[in-house]
């Protein structure tokens, strides 16, 4: 929920900061940009194998979106936006790969569509909350202190991605479950 947060209060203040700077169109560019930033990063990270568990790359991508949250804080003008928010969304594509890595490791096959669904609610969930907390505070105290919003978002995601840390990395439960899986040979042998 946290990095839907993240997500949901960048665009907001992305708008709004554009807005202030007088080029409320050029804010589909940036956010443009940090979406290119993600696309080409998630392009690369799938088509490296990494070897061991994704535990510690899932805590390594959270930190990283947190992380790339700060810089947002000390933006002054549009293309320093865009740079920063292109490097930000590098982070996004391989933590959200690997979140669903994780999901698929730790939820028995038969929960497997519901388990994807909760993850996703839980990103909707945190793009509304974190839209809405934006929207406050930028109208509170400016744009500029609207990027304050996704920089905590990140801190709360690390922190509960610590608090969690030890539970992800216990053994998987089986994998077992109603889903059978045949191959195509056997599906034939068996017509």
């Amino acid at each position: 929920m946290a990095t839907g947060a993240i997500f949901g209060a960048v665009d907001v203040v992305t708008v709004a900061f554009a807005d202030e700077q007088g080029h409320k169109g050029a804010a589909s560019v940036v956010l443009a940009l940090y979406a290119a930033g993600s696309c080409g990063a998630g392009l690369v990270f799938g088509l490296l194998r990494f070897k061991g568990a994704p535990e510690p790359r899932w805590l390594l991508g959270i930190c990283a979106m947190a992380v790339s949250m700060i810089p947002l804080l000390l933006v002054g003008n549009l293309p320093f936006l865009a740079v920063a928010l292109f490097v930000s969304g590098m982070a996004v594509a391989p933590t959200m790969i690997t979140t669903m890595s994780l999901i698929e490791e730790h939820v028995p096959r038969a929960q497997l569509t519901e388990g994807m669904t909760w993850v996703s609610t839980g990103l909707a969930v945190g793009v509304a909350l974190g839209s809405s907390a934006a929207g406050w505070v930028i109208d509170a105290a400016g744009a500029d202190a609207g990027y304050g919003v996704p920089a905590v978002s990140g801190a709360v995601a690390v922190a509960v991605g610590f608090l969690g840390y030890r539970r992800l990395s216990r053994p998987a439960p089986r994998r077992g479950g109603t889903v059978e899986q045949h191959s195509e040979r056997q599906e034939r042998h068996m017509a």
